[in-house]
């Protein structure tokens, strides 16, 4: 008996799995869209339009769910997920090394938590406040 392939790349084109893999490699196209698209649709950027069609056609690509959610899963297969980042914003919060990396790392910390409330300050047509504060919730990843 044959097991089903339920995985996002069963459902792409073999240029779009391509795609995919060299978006999310980390090697010379990782996180460029428009270098992957050249190199998986095996685009002619000599061609008149070719290199803005490329970044174009990406861009699409980049849009659409099957590609990002392949694009998640080859990320995760290498280790990048949530305990992955947590494990890194930690080592920043407790380095003594570099204190600006360290001071945006705690901001991020906070911002995540929904520690920090930030204060907004906005004036209507008679001049007088609109809202005072608004305090910023961020929800549990």
């Amino acid at each position: 008996m044959n097991k089903v392939d339920n995985t996002t790349s069963s459902k792409l084109t073999a240029k779009q799995e391509r795609f995919c893999v060299l978006y999310a490699s980390d090697r010379e196209f990782f996180g460029n869209g428009t270098q992957s698209y050249i190199e998986a649709y095996n685009v002619n950027i000599e061609k008149k339009n070719g290199y803005s069609t490329a970044r174009r056609c990406a861009s699409d690509n980049l849009a659409k769910p099957l590609i990002l959610n392949r694009i998640n899963e080859l990320l995760e297969e290498d280790g990048l997920n949530d305990a992955f980042v947590d494990k890194q914003l930690k080592f920043l919060i407790t380095q003594h090394q570099d204190h600006r990396a360290k001071i945006a790392a705690i901001k991020e910390y906070n911002n995540l938590k929904g520690r920090i409330a930030n204060k907004i300050e906005l004036t209507g047509k008679d001049g007088g406040p609109v809202v005072t504060q608004a305090e910023v919730v961020v929800k549990d990843l």
